[in-house]
This record gives structure tokens, sequence and C-alpha cells, in this order.
């Protein structure tokens, strides 16, 4: 009985500390990273290009992301893609300024690194004399870590 009884003091005692470090946040819910890219549907051979990526948390703008990186890469070809830094803006906004060399469709996946979360979310861009229909990656992907 004494055993029962010791076990019950002990696991009224562990439950306590469980629920204090839980509630010892401050019970928000965490905001989601989320970042809108944008960018030209079609473009011609080494037209300039600008691409941007609006990072927010919540509703508020996200000016200092621990990393930003936009990849490229033509579309079947994901194994030569570039990384490349972007030129950061106001309020949130980073950009890649760019222009492609050769006709063909391009994924652009910009990958964002801020508040603890990743996300990257991808675009295509047609260049010069391509089919649409001919991409593998067509819609507009975006994956949450």
């Amino acid at each position: 009985m004494r055993k029962m009884l010791g076990m019950i003091l002990m696991l009224t005692l562990l439950s306590a500390c469980g629920n204090s470090a839980a509630n010892s946040g401050k019970g928000e819910v965490p905001e989601l990273l989320e970042v809108k890219l944008t960018g030209p549907e079609q473009v011609e051979k080494n037209e300039s290009v600008i691409v941007k990526a609006a990072v927010t948390y919540g509703d508020t703008p996200v000016d200092d992301a621990d990393d930003v990186q936009f990849e490229v890469w033509k579309d079947g070809d994901k194994d030569n893609s570039k990384m490349i830094q972007p030129k950061k803006e106001n309020k949130g906004v980073y950009e890649l300024h760019t222009a492609f060399k050769k006709d063909g469709l391009y994924i652009i996946q910009v990958h964002v690194t801020a508040k603890q979360q990743h996300n990257m979310p991808k675009t295509n861009i047609h260049v010069g004399e391509v089919k649409k229909e001919s991409s593998t990656t067509a819609e507009e992907e975006t994956s949450h870590h």
C-alpha cells in the first residue's frame, strides 16, 4: 500500500513539473514563415529579370533572415543548378537579378531560413521559344520544414 501511495505521489509531482514547464512559455502559437515568390512567366534571351521573394513571419516582414539563396536551373538539369545570393530590399523583400542566355524552361527555387523555419517555394520562367507543356515541374511547389 505504501508503495502504491509513493508511486501516486511521484506521478503527481512529475505531472505537475511537466505542466509547469509547458506553461512556462508565453502560450503563443508560433507563426508560419511565409515566402511569396513572384517574377515574370515569359522572357526573352538575355533580357534582365527580377524575381522577388517576399518573406513574412505571420504579418511581419522578415528583414533579418538567417539565410536566403536563389537556386536556378534549366528544366531537366538540376545537377547543374547555381546558388545565387539575392539583393536585400526593404520590408522583407529579397531580389534575384539575372538573365538567361539560352532558350528553355528555367526553375527558380528560393531557400529561406528564418525564425527556426525553412521554406522553399519554386516558380518557372519560360525563356525564348519554349513549349509551356514541357515542364516537369509545371506547378509552383512549396515546402515547409
